[in-house]
Formats: C-alpha cells, sequence, structure tokens
C-alpha cells in the first residue's frame, strides 16, 4: 500500500488532513506489539507530508465520506445494540479510585464489572497492587486491548481516570511508560490551562519529561517500599536539577534509599551530581576523593556512558586533558540532569573564554541560585546595555559592501535552483549596484520595496513573520500579524518585545534566507529560517495544530540550551526521503552535481560523498524523470528505498543511517548487494509512488 492508502486518504495538499489522519491511525495500532505497522505508518505521514507540497488539488469528489458514513452508521448500530444488551440497572457504578501504596489486594473487585470505565478503574487497580508496572510497557497493554470498544464518553472518562493516576505517580514511571499511556489520549493537543484544582494540562510537560532511569532495581526492593523509594530517587533529582543546594533535604532522602538499596546506579550518579554541583570546578580535595570513590562505586554497578562523561569532564579539569573530548561528548541519551550538564559545560565555555556560550549554560542557574558563581562570573552573566542601532542612512561604505555580497551570493544561489530558460530577472545591473554606494536609506527602491511586499504578501507564515520582525519594524500591520497568526508563549513576547531588542539582519528578501519545515518529536511541526551563508538557523519558529506559531527560539526570543537547539537543528535538516529526493533530483537528473554535492554535504555519509563525486560525470539519468519509488525493509525492519525508472525496472536500493543520511547506494556500476537481501527487499517493497 502507498502513503495515502495506508492513510485512507486522497491525494492532498491540506497538512491538516494529513495529521488528522494519522492521528487517527496512531490510536488503532500499538506501537510495541506491532512495530512494523507503526513503521509503516510514520513512515506514510512522513512521506504524504513531504509529497503534500508537490500536490496540486483537483475537482474530484472524496471517495471515503460514503465510507465513512457507513462505519459511523455501523458503529452506532453496534453501541444501541450493547446497550439494549446491558439493561442499565445492571451496569455498576464506580467512583473514582485513588492509587498509592497504601492500597491493598482487598479494594479489588471480585465480579468483573460490565461497564467499560468500571472495568478500566479494576484493572488499573489490579496493575498498580502489583508493584510491577514502573517500566514494562506488556503490564499495560491489557488494559488498552479493548479501546476500540469505548464509546466517546468511555474514553473521556477513562482519560481523566489516567490524567489522575498519572498526577500521583509519574514519578515512578519510567519515560517508555508514560509515552506509552500518553498516545492514547493526545495529551499533547491539551489546551495549557489551570482548572480548579487540576493542573494535568501545565504537568504534562514535567510529567513526559521524567528522567531517563532504569527501574530494574525494584526486584532487590520489597514491595511494600518500591513507591516510597522511586520517589524519594525522583526527589534526588529534582534536588539537583533545581540547582538549589538543600543539604538537609538531599541527605534525608539519600540515607533513606541507602538503607533499602545501596545497588541502584542511578542513585549513586546523582550523589556524584550533587557533588559537583557544590564544587564544579573541584577545587577541594574532599570533592576529589569523594568523586573517586563515588566513581568506583558506580563502575562495581554497571559502565555507563554517565560514567564516561564524568571521567571526561575530571581529566579535562585536573589533568589538562583535551578540551574537545568534554565539548563533544554525546550527551543526549545521558540519565544526568541537564542542570549538572549546563554548570559543567558552562565552566569549560568559561575557561575557553567563549562567554555566548557561558551565558547560554548560566544565565538561567544563576538566577536560581547565584550562590554558585563567583563574582566575576556573575558579572560576565549580567545583561548588556542596550546598543544603539544606527539608522540605515549612516552607515558606512562596508556595510554596503556586506550587503553587495549577500546579493551576489543570492543570485549566485537562485541560478542554481532555478532553470536556466527562465525569464525572471536573477540579477544585479550596474545602477542598482551604485545605489548601494550612495548612502540612502531606499537603497534599491524597486528591489527592495518588491521584495519586502512579496515577503510580506506571501503565503508562508514564516516569510510574513520574517518581514515584521526583521524588515520593515515599523509596519503598523504588525499588531494585528501578532493577534492573527501566534498563540502562547510566542504571543505573549512577540506583544511585549521591544522590536530594536532583536539582532538587525542584512534580509532585503526571501532570498537572503532559505527555510527548513519538518516534523520533529516532541517539538511538532518546527521550520528553521538561516541566512545564506551560515551553518546554522538565525530563528526556529514552532508551530501548534492550527498551524499557528507558538514558540519562538532564537536571540532575543526564547533561548533554547546549546545543547538541545543543536540536537533540533540536526534533526529538522535531514530525513531519508529528503536525502532521497537530493539524489534523484539534485544528482541523478542534475547537470551541477559537483556545485549541489558541495553545498549539500549534510544528506550523505563521507563514503557515498566519494561514491558521487567518482560519478559524477555519468549522462544526465532522463530516465528517472518520470519513475517511481518504493520503501521497503529487511529482517532486521531496516528502512530502504528502491528507485525506478520510467519502464518501472528496479535500478537502485537505498539505505540509510540513524541520521537519515544515505549510507549505502547499490545498484549497477555503485555498492552491490547479496543476491537473497536484494530479493528480499524487492518482496518486501511497497507499491510504487509516483512523485519525488
Amino acid at each position: 500500500m502507498n502513503c495515502w492508502e495506508i492513510l485512507e486518504l486522497e491525494p492532498t495538499s491540506d497538512k491538516k488532513r494529513i495529521k488528522m489522519a494519522y492521528e487517527e491511525k496512531l490510536k488503532m495500532i500499538d506501537e510495541d506489539a506491532e512495530p512494523l505497522a507503526f513503521h509503516s505508518l510514520k513512515e506514510a505521514f512522513d512521506s504524504a507530508l513531504f509529497l503534500s507540497g508537490t500536490i496540486i488539488e483537483s475537482n474530484r469528489p472524496v471517495v471515503r465520506v460514503e465510507g465513512e458514513q457507513v462505519k459511523e452508521e455501523q458503529a452506532k448500530a453496534d453501541r444501541t445494540e450493547v446497550a439494549k444488551e446491558t439493561p442499565e440497572q445492571d451496569i455498576e457504578e464506580v467512583e473514582p479510585q485513588q492509587f498509592n501504596e497504601n492500597e491493598t489486594s482487598e479494594s479489588i473487585y471480585e465480579k468483573k464489572p460490565t461497564n467499560h470505565v468500571a472495568l478500566f478503574d479494576q484493572e488499573l487497580t489490579e496493575i498498580f497492587e502489583q508493584k510491577d508496572f514502573f517500566a514494562t510497557i506488556e503490564k499495560w497493554t491489557p488494559l488498552f486491548s479493548n479501546q476500540l470498544a469505548w464509546s466517546s464518553d468511555e474514553h473521556n472518562q477513562i482519560k481523566d481516570r489516567m490524567q489522575e493516576f498519572l498526577l500521583a505517580n509519574y514519578r515512578v514511571l519510567s519515560r517508555e511508560v508514560i509515552t506509552y499511556i500518553g498516545s492514547f489520549f493526545d495529551f499533547d493537543s491539551l489546551v495549557k490551562e489551570y482548572k480548579s484544582g487540576d493542573y494535568f494540562c501545565y504537568s504534562w510537560s514535567e510529567i513526559k519529561q521524567v528522567p531517563l532511569f532504569a527501574f530494574d532495581i525494584y526486584r532487590d526492593i520489597s514491595k511494600e517500599q518500591r513507591i516510597q523509594y522511586f520517589t524519594n530517587r525522583y526527589e534526588l533529582f529534582q534536588i539537583v536539577d533545581n540547582g538549589v543546594v538543600n543539604q538537609s533535604s538531599w541527605q534525608e532522602r539519600l540515607d533513606w534509599c541507602g538503607s533499602v538499596t545501596t545497588k541502584d546506579y542511578d542513585v549513586v550518579t546523582l550523589e556524584i551530581s550533587y557533588l559537583l554541583l557544590n564544587d564544579f570546578r573541584m577545587e577541594q580535595e574532599r570533592t576529589v576523593t569523594t568523586f573517586k570513590k563515588l566513581l568506583n562505586e558506580a563502575k562495581a554497578l554497571k559502565e555507563g556512558q554517565e560514567l564516561d562523561f564524568f571521567r571526561t569532564y575530571y581529566e579535562w579539569v585536573k589533568n589538562d586533558e583535551a578540551t574537545n573530548d568534554v565539548l563533544t561528548f554525546d550527551k543526549s541519551e545521558l540519565t544526568l540532569s541537564i542542570t549538572i550538564i549546563d554548570l559543567l559545560m558552562g565552566y569549560v565555555y568559561f575557561k575557553l573564554r567563549r562567554y555566548s556560550c557561558v551565558k547560554e549554560c548560566w544565565a538561567e542557574l544563576a538566577q536560581k541560585n547565584p550562590s554558585l558563581f563567583r563574582e566575576n562570573e556573575l558579572a560576565l552573566l549580567q545583561p548588556a546595555e542596550p546598543v544603539q542601532i544606527l539608522p540605515k542612512k549612516q552607515k558606512g561604505v562596508g556595510s554596503y559592501l556586506g550587503a553587495i555580497f549577500l546579493l551576489i551570493v543570492a543570485v549566485v544561489k537562485i541560478g542554481g535552483v532555478i532553470s536556466r530558460n527562465s525569464e525572471d530577472k536573477a540579477y544585479t545591473t550596474p545602477s542598482e549596484i551604485q545605489n548601494l554606494f550612495s548612502g540612502e536609506r531606499n537603497v534599491n527602491n524597486n528591489f527592495v520595496t518588491s521584495s519586502a511586499s512579496a515577503l510580506k504578501e506571501s503565503e508562508n507564515l514564516y516569510d510574513q513573520f520574517v518581514y515584521y520582525f526583521y524588515v520593515d519594524r515599523e509596519d503598523p500591520d504588525r499588531a494585528d500579524f501578532v493577534e492573527t497568526n501566534l498563540t502562547g508563549h510566542a504571543k505573549e513576547m512577540a506583544q511585549k518585545l521591544t522590536i530594536s531588542d532583536l539582532p538587525e539582519l542584512a534580509i532585503d528578501s526571501k532570498y537572503a534566507f532559505h527555510s527548513s519545515p519538518d516534523i520533529v518529536a516532541e517539538y511538532g511541526p518546527v521550520t528553521a529560517l538561516t541566512l545564506l551563508e551560515k551553518e546554522e538557523p538565525f530563528i526556529i519558529l514552532q508551530e501548534d495544530h492550527d498551524e499557528k506559531i507558538s514558540t519562538i527560539f532564537g536571540t532575543g526570543w526564547e533561548i533554547l540550551p546549546k545543547d538541545k537547539f543543536d540536537a533540533l537543528w540536526a534533526d529538522i535538516q535531514v530525513r531519508p526521503m529528503m536525502s532521497q529526493k537530493f539524489f534523484v533530483i539534485y544528482y541523478l537528473l542534475s547537470d551541477e552535481r559537483k556545485e549541489n554535492l558541495k553545498d549539500n554535504p549534510e544528506y550523505t555519509t563521507e563514503n557515498v560523498k566519494k561514491m558521487l563525486e567518482k560519478n559524477s560525470s555519468m549522462p544526465t539519468a532522463v530516465e528517472f524523470e518520470s519513475g517511481t519509488w518504493q520503501i521497503s525493509q529487511d529482517e532486521e525492519d531496516k528502512l530502504y528505498t528502491i528507485i525506478n525508472d520510467e519502464n518501472n525496472e528496479h535500478r537502485f536500493i537505498l539505505s540509510y543511517d540513524d541520521y537519515g543520511r544515505l549510507e549505502h547506494i547499490y545498484g549497477d556500476k555503485w555498492e552491490k548487494m547479496e543476491e537473497v537481501k536484494q530479493k528480499l527487499i524487492y518482496d518486501n517493497a511497497e507499491e510504487t509512488i509516483g512523485v519525488y
């Protein structure tokens, strides 16, 4: 099946319809029990979003409407039949259950209720009282086995039950279990608001970001102590994460955990974190002695990457080892608090005198607990005096040279993208260049005015955003734009913003920057905007389900810690389908292969890049202009795509690394694949897709 059939959609350019179809399908899949189905659905979703930008809607009728009506009528009939078979007086009314460590097996119903909500309450109580539910998905799957039979009202009641349960118990659940539970109720879409005594909407973001702790240690803990133990462990993490040293509260919880077990690797790494929170410079001899002792204790339990990170930091602080080892250490999967990571990385940057990075790491922590830092460090973190921005007409010749350079770069970039036969003007005349040197406010009146107008009138929300905040900052329509197109935190920031606090960027037209839209886990739809010849975006816009800008990451807006920003940017840049598109459109069908390889190194591994350079002189492969492609996988569910020519004959098999880059290109005069595996991939191929 192709992506549209999987989603049960006609090909469409409406991204909102695609998202809605995906969410409906996702509710019917158990991600852990049906990994292949989940993988296929996710790939179908990504493919449909990718293809939506190439589709022009036609006037053909949507054939699903009748089918949907039949399904709805059948579902209504089924519910009526159930109501007839289950007299109202036989339905047990069960009050919402409270779940805590004091409950016993006596609270379990002896008789299975017939009402779905009552049955759910009973089964949830049974799961809780076993005290082995902390991290095992299989313990939770029976709870949702009959989800499709729930009525809409029952689904809402059960959702309320799970909100109560999560609020009371998220501290003792793994992130995988929380994500699994959340997938049935779409908690991410809830509006963040306070209700009478109910803070779930506000708390969900914290709940789903619980530490990546392991829970296997529960087998060494008595059943009666497990809930309290894991709660205390979470509170230890919170003390470190808040960055406020509270010796009595810390020691009380640590001693209690130690009285239960001393075999918990995560607790020992928390001890190391707390030790460094008190002396991150490692200047005290007692710190070094205790650090080595705790490191050995943790190593005896597990050789984890957290210990590697601590060792690397210690070798840099005490033995002058390579700074780069600390800076390049992969911290994405560490179970450590972001506070302790920022604290240590900030000290590295401080020693390197990279003060902008120091501010990113330490600014928030210094507000929580300034006692952690010395006077010279705190002085560095103070906000700078506002910089007076000179009017454009007072700029010197050097600034206009920079503007000329950007224009020329833009022309070169545009020339590599548009057709050689394009009749659009893509050059700067001598008279326009002369105007750039003139010092007048309107540098190139016709060019700039039309470009600014194009940004303002663009259908792209990000073009309009750039216009109002970085091109024409005095346009009176900005307030209306903010009111209509921004929401939540982004709207609040934009309304309170002092516009002169934003950096002044050399943006004269839409060709001065490029956009990178994507869908990223935990962020949803995002668009990164990057100036030409810059490696990182100057801003990243996050959208909500209504396609309004909900968060703005960038200077003058919301600041993400550098490691999170880098991870988000890396995720945005590369997707398997984009790497495939690069190979077909910008390599096979292009006569500017070397230039495209140079300009887009992110889509290939180093080995593939060398192959592409080696074969760059091959004739333009026009046989793929009307070709097709197919999704497939091997015995380990690794993703492959098959590239077919205009006759629908298999010509290439592409594979990708963990970052979505082209890792292998199998085909004639390229890499060779074993015949058995090649046959398997061809046999597993889904139906062809005709748009790259």
